[in-house]
């Protein structure tokens, strides 16, 4: 699912992205949340559940997601020590863009 069309949907549910911070934050309470369980012992990296978008103060428990937006899981990842979350391969494309266009002042440079 695209990253407009999934923002969207989050809206819709009162979830916003936070552009590529891996945290999600309530319209209703303003809880922010990241929406990842720890890895398990040898696993390196968090995964997210289905409902990564309910709000851990259950105000859009009510709600329901559209099922292809559910299984558009978040994956949080790490370039030169910037966190972010995407949801598909373009969103890599783009996140990875982004790291590259920042400052050298922003992010030190440890080869991309």
């Amino acid at each position: 699912m695209k990253r407009d069309q999934l923002e969207t949907e989050l809206k819709r549910v009162h979830v916003n992205l936070d552009g590529w911070l891996p945290v999600l934050q309530c319209d209703v309470c303003d809880k922010r949340w990241e929406p990842y369980t720890a890895a398990a012992a040898g696993e390196n990296a968090a995964t997210a559940r289905f409902d990564y978008w309910m709000c851990p103060n259950k105000c859009n428990s009510h709600l329901r997601l559209a099922p292809e937006a559910t299984t558009a899981i978040p994956r949080h990842i790490v370039i030169n020590d910037v966190h972010g979350m995407v949801f598909d391969d373009e969103d890599l494309t783009e996140f990875e863009r982004y790291v590259r266009s920042m400052d050298v002042t922003q992010v030190s440079n440890r080869t991309l």
